[in-house]
């Protein structure tokens, strides 16, 4: 899935019991 795609690359981590995950990233925008 998309959100295991971004674990693996380390931008999310993994989910919690609650399926909640932790953003590692948050410059995700696409402004650059």
């Amino acid at each position: 899935s998309l959100m295991e795609r971004m674990e693996q690359e380390g931008i999310v981590g993994p989910a919690n019991h609650a399926g909640k995950r932790e953003i590692l990233l948050d410059h995700l925008s696409m402004d650059d």
